[in-house]
């Protein structure tokens, strides 16, 4: 059984970036997902986007479930920051309350 969010995200009406750059990097230090909220730990690899959006430069950095949450679910895509909300709005539920044993 294949789940997905088919959703429409309308990406074309967000404003393009000045520039804008991704890397997928592993942690030397702490660091908060932007999508879930939880911890990147040391040694973890995360998604790491930089950008500079209507004069203000941006970070934001990603762990690899949501990452992969997002690839998964969302392929034609979800603004950055919003992926709890677009799943729990297409799907309907919150994947960071999903039991560990589902993971």
């Amino acid at each position: 059984m294949s789940i997905s969010c088919n959703c429409s995200v309308d990406l074309c009406d967000a404003e393009a970036p000045e520039f804008y750059r991704e890397d997928f990097l592993t942690a030397k230090k702490a660091h908060k997902c932007t999508e879930c909220g939880g911890e990147i730990k040391p040694g973890q690899r995360y998604r790491l986007v930089v950008g500079k959006w209507d004069r203000h430069l941006e970070t934001f950095r990603t762990c690899m479930p949501c990452h992969r949450i997002g690839e998964d679910l969302c392929p034609q895509g979800y603004y950055i920051g919003g992926l709890v909300e677009i799943i729990q709005e297409c799907l309907g539920f919150d994947y960071r309350k999903v039991p560990k044993e589902y993971l």
